[in-house]
């Protein structure tokens, strides 16, 4: 029996091959009995919480051990002309802002398809039916290009009765600028191109879906070493970009807490170490790796702040 007070809400940051991580500490908190009341999530994070609605957190090593980049990352480059901007903070040289300008043009390219995505989804979750296995309010969360603001679909139980279907919706919500291509939904008569949320957006996502609840438990996948991450490799420039934008996204919304009505405890989880892994380094070895360190921070997590008899 825990100690937290109910109901409990449960948020899942992105972080591309990093989630192995958030999934480990996810399927153990499960595995030790620890249940949530609504549960959100964007990019990997979205795909870890499908899981969960399908009590399917039981899968999720096995899915990593076998994960390999061709499982994922299939090379197609695409262009596309829509309003995207990537997170910027306030002020800056010219030259700064420039470099800005110029990241925001390259991000509209995508390096690859998003078909192979759709497949591993296709075949792991869509035959589990429209229903899903956990009575649970779950909140997708991507970032509609041209209204620049979070695109939150909620579904109640079920993946059924939206104007985006659940599987788009995910796909959505991995669709990180410059590796995936966008998901468009029609909306009201309008088009719009959504994108993983994570690392762009001037509007920050924020925790008052939880409104209502008691306890509150973020999985990052970032610390504050990526602050600073060193470039290094092909994706060198990539990667420190996108860790620093998670890293500043997973800071700014764990402090969004202030906003909650019902004041509930917020306990964010984050990597005890570096997971020495990228973010597309879709490694099943390493990922299994980075699972166990999951598994092993969850369990600490819960003797120190789960237990009735905490001493």
């Amino acid at each position: 029996m825990f100690k937290f007070r109910r109901p409990i809400g449960l948020f899942l940051c992105g972080g591309g091959a990093l989630g192995s991580w958030q999934s480990g500490v996810l399927a153990e908190l499960v595995r030790q009995g620890l249940h949530f009341d609504a549960l959100a999530g964007f990019s990997i994070g979205s795909l870890n919480g499908a899981a969960y609605c399908y009590d399917k957190t039981g899968e999720l090593r096995q899915l990593w051990r076998d994960m390999k980049p061709s499982k994922v990352l299939k090379l197609r480059p695409r262009y596309y002309n829509i309003p995207l901007e990537l997170y910027q903070q306030a002020g800056g040289n010219p030259l700064t802002k420039l470099n800005f300008f110029m990241e925001n043009q390259l991000a509209k390219l995508t390096l690859f398809s998003n078909k192979p995505v759709y497949d591993l989804l296709g075949g792991w979750l869509a035959r589990s039916g429209p229903q899903f296995k956990r009575n649970i309010k779950f909140y997708v969360i991507s970032h509609a290009v041209e209204m620049k603001l979070p695109y939150i679909v909620g579904f109640d139980g079920s993946t059924q009765g939206h104007s985006l279907s659940f599987i788009d919706s995910l796909v959505a919500s991995c669709s990180i600028p410059m590796v995936f291509p966008p998901v468009q939904v029609n909306e009201h008569g309008r088009n719009y191109h959504l994108v993983d949320g994570g690392v762009i957006g001037i509007a920050n996502i924020n925790l008052n879906l939880f409104e209502g609840c008691r306890t509150v438990i973020m999985i990052g996948n970032s610390r504050a070493q990526d602050m600073d991450f060193p470039a290094l490799g092909p994706f060198g420039y990539f990667e420190r970009k996108v860790r620093r934008m998670l890293a500043i996204h997973t800071q700014k919304i764990y402090e969004s807490r202030v906003f909650i009505k019902s004041e509930p405890d917020v306990y964010l989880i984050k990597p005890p170490m570096d997971l020495g892994l990228g973010l597309l380094e879709f490694d099943g070895e390493k990922c299994e790796k980075a699972f166990d360190i999951g598994e092993a921070e969850a369990d600490i997590f819960l003797r120190n702040y789960g237990q009735v008899n905490n001493k």
